[in-house]
């Protein structure tokens, strides 16, 4: 009967280019939906029937989306790469007691 690898059985190798992976799906998603919402409100509210303010509100929302898109971007990076450097850390500890050993 073959075995089933649980997620936490993966190589350590195959579990880091998974987290790279997600992290790029995550940070495509944020950054899409930081866009796409905003800008969508400003043509909702720019329509004849609303405000009739053709492209005040729809450049307001797109700004706010990029300036949105571009904190989060921020932010998510730096988590990834202090969550990379805890690794390495763990990563470069163990190596320094298997090596006295």
């Amino acid at each position: 009967m073959p075995m089933i690898k649980k997620d936490n059985e993966l190589k350590p190798e195959k579990r880091q280019l998974l987290r790279g992976f997600w992290f790029l799906f995550n940070v495509g998603w944020y950054i899409a939906l930081s866009l796409i919402v905003p800008t969508a409100i400003g043509l909702w509210l720019d329509a004849p029937e609303r405000l009739n303010s053709r492209p005040l509100c729809t450049l307001i929302g797109f700004i706010l989306g990029t300036m949105t898109a571009g904190y989060g971007f921020y932010r998510m990076l730096r988590q990834f790469i202090n969550a990379q450097k805890e690794m390495d850390k763990k990563k470069n500890s163990i190596n320094k007691e298997q090596d006295s050993e």
